[in-house]
């Protein structure tokens, strides 16, 4: 029998398998290369879209933001009106009650009073003035506690002067605390 040498031949199939598998190593190596380069394409295609699609987005925001700034001024222009109603309306409320004080200060000065100064602050009504006497001063308290206007009449000073008597009156205006 005859004794064949199977060495040559085996080695050339395994050269030959181990060229298959570098050749589908590298092949299989390309292939993933050039899916890699195709998902990067494609995001980079998608990543410019948006920002295309974001800057034309912004774009219009800006000219609407243009369109509603007259719109704003408008508003603020609204705002400043109504706090002005607001603001004539209380002077429109108070305006009855300051002729109220008014009528009631002239219809309670009795003679022989001199009223020297009158100041309203936050509802507090301050009268300084001069009187023949205490006890005229003590009557011009007395018609104005009748007032239904000006509430806790409250003498605070009274002085004695060579041509009569100085004295500081505080009282309540009702209209103000409600």
């Amino acid at each position: 029998m005859m004794r064949l040498n199977l060495l040559p031949w085996r080695e050339r199939q395994r050269q030959a398998a181990l060229r298959r598998f570098r050749g589908q190593l590298v092949g299989g190596a390309l292939l993933a290369l050039c899916a890699v380069m195709l998902v990067d394409q494609l995001a980079r295609q998608r990543g410019h879209q948006q920002v295309l699609a974001n800057t034309q987005r912004q774009a219009t925001l800006d000219a609407q933001d243009e369109q509603l700034q007259p719109l704003a001024e408008v508003r603020a222009q609204h705002e400043a009106l109504l706090a002005r109603a607001v603001a004539l309306e209380g002077l429109r409320a108070h305006q009855g009650v300051l002729a109220g004080v008014f009528a009631d200060l002239e219809g309670a000065l009795p003679e022989g009073v001199q009223l020297l100064d009158l100041s309203l602050d936050s509802g507090r009504l301050q009268m300084t003035g001069v009187a023949a006497s205490g006890a005229v001063v003590a009557q011009f308290m007395r018609d104005l506690n009748r007032s239904s206007v000006l509430l806790d009449l409250e003498l605070k000073r009274i002085k004695s002067l060579p041509d009569g008597d100085e004295f500081l009156l505080t009282a309540r205006v009702a209209a103000f605390w409600s």
